[in-house]
């Protein structure tokens, strides 16, 4: 039996070596499907490509914009904030109209001749010229845009269009296949490879909703409103911006953000969303002392809105949001995603600290307003006939400025002490009396500190230029 036994276990042994050796030899000439991991870097890239490539779309912008005389950078505004304004106002002529040239990308989302860009891209422009893949070239109009999310849609009068497949960016993964397509300088149908780097990612002031993927695929300028795609040829993405000088960090905006806001504009040329009313920002390891935190997560209230819904329930500055409707939040983006969920006029449940005690809030959403986010009450006294007004985002945009932070001077009473020290709208305090100021809750309590005839210290930013300014009130 044993001798059997072991004339059987050969033959086995030996079947199962031709097989392979048949398999390793011959398997793959005979057609035999390969690993999905060997077809990615055989060729899925190529068929990426072929797949959406004809979807996506160059952008070519003009619009008409005013310089000082002299041209840009080096006549009226050059000297701006310095001592040699007065003497080179208006020497110059009068200002000058000149045509500025702008490229982008976009990706054609239906096949009535829909395009989905960013909103930098096409925002501002005068004109719009779409240069199809297949070579047409044809007049582009602005359907709606969002600069709360850098997205805008454009219409072009074509039908029948090739339509990218949009994906689902919530199961994107950090280090998956991430594919960028678009018109880098000018370099129309340029495909880069990459990876997912990272997801979530915010604070760079672009705009109010900031829920970035990272990449590490080459994106350029011209890239800006072309697809970012995976390795299945779906959409994820709306390629929007880059970190200079740095390589490979590039940042795309969510595709399923990016699906809601294109369907409204689409349908009715503008976005509207529910609205709370309170202003925002994550919790530092500094006012975790403060606020005596243990645990670094969620939200600070650091506004509540006049005559918002926040207000009505009762919510306060210094409440410290932990949850709404059941879902943990880590930071003031979790807030505002988890808001944007809902529909206006739907009652939502946070959860707040408020001095050490856990309370249950309920809030009813409201309509946002279209003009953006209300202002708070004006104080009662403006000091040195100036009314001022937090710098958020989206006025430092407004007037050119990189980043957020100061008080902006919105008005300057005529025969004030603030007009004879030579304070102008638009103006930025940075700080009264070397202490900074961040928003109107500190410029209001730096005022309150000032003794009756000392008058006040003021470092303002006017156009990037910094410089102190004594203010005093004559007797």
């Amino acid at each position: 039996m044993k001798r059997k036994d072991g004339k059987v276990f050969c033959f086995l042994w030996a079947t199962i070596i031709v097989a392979l050796a048949r398999f390793f030899s011959l398997g793959v000439a005979e057609g035999l499907t390969l690993l999905p991991s060997e077809r990615d870097w055989r060729n899925g890239f190529v068929e990426v490509a072929k797949k959406v490539q004809p979807s996506v779309v160059s952008i070519r912008t003009e619009r008409i914009v005013t310089v000082p005389p002299g041209g840009e950078g080096f006549g009226e505004d050059f000297f701006k904030g310095t001592p040699f304004e007065d003497f080179f106002k208006n020497r110059g002529g009068p200002p000058m109209k000149k045509r500025q040239m702008g490229e982008g990308s976009g990706v054609i989302v239906d096949a009535k001749g829909y395009i989905l860009t960013n909103y930098h891209v096409v925002g501002e422009a005068d004109k719009l010229t779409v240069r199809l893949f297949d070579g047409r070239e044809m007049k582009g109009t602005v359907q709606g845009t969002d600069p709360k999310t850098d997205l805008a849609v454009v219409r072009v009068d074509a039908e029948n269009l090739p339509v990218a497949k949009l994906g689902d960016s919530d199961k994107l993964r950090v280090g998956a296949w991430a594919i960028a397509i678009g018109s880098p300088f000018g370099l129309e149908e340029t495909v880069t490879v990459g990876v997912i780097s990272a997801k979530g990612r915010a604070g760079f002031g672009t705009g109010t909703y900031e829920d970035f993927i990272q990449t590490d695929a080459s994106i350029n300028p011209g890239n800006s409103g072309g697809p970012l795609v995976n390795i299945d040829g779906e959409v994820i993405g709306v390629n929007a911006m880059i970190i200079q000088p740095g390589q490979g960090i590039g940042f795309a905006i969510p595709i399923n953000l990016a699906k809601t806001i294109m369907l409204e504009l689409i349908k009715q040329g503008k976005v509207t969303r529910p609205w709370v009313g309170i202003g925002l920002q994550d919790i530092s390891p500094e006012l975790m002392t403060f606020f005596k935190i243990r645990e670094k997560e969620g939200a600070l209230i650091s506004q509540v809105y006049a005559g918002s819904p926040a207000e009505k329930a009762d919510l306060k500055t210094g409440d410290i949001v932990v949850e709404v409707d059941g879902v943990k939040i880590k930071n003031s983006q979790d807030v505002v995603r988890e808001v944007l969920k809902k529909k206006i006029g739907q009652k939502v449940l946070l959860v707040v600290i408020r001095e050490g005690k856990r309370l249950e809030v309920p809030v009813t959403t409201a309509l946002m307003p279209s003009e953006g986010v209300q202002k708070p009450s004006q104080p009662e006294k403006e000091w040195f006939g100036l009314r001022v007004t937090t710098l958020t985002s989206d006025i430092a945009k407004q007037l050119g400025l990189t980043k957020a932070g100061g008080v902006v001077i919105e008005s300057v009473e005529a025969g004030s002490a603030g007009q004879e020290a030579g304070l102008r709208k638009g103006d930025v305090i940075l700080e009264v009396d070397r202490q900074k100021i961040e928003n109107e809750d500190d410029y209001q309590k730096a005022m309150e500190k000032l003794k009756p005839g000392e008058g006040a210290l003021f470092l303002v930013n006017r156009g990037g230029s910094m410089f102190f300014v004594p203010v005093k009130e004559e007797k």
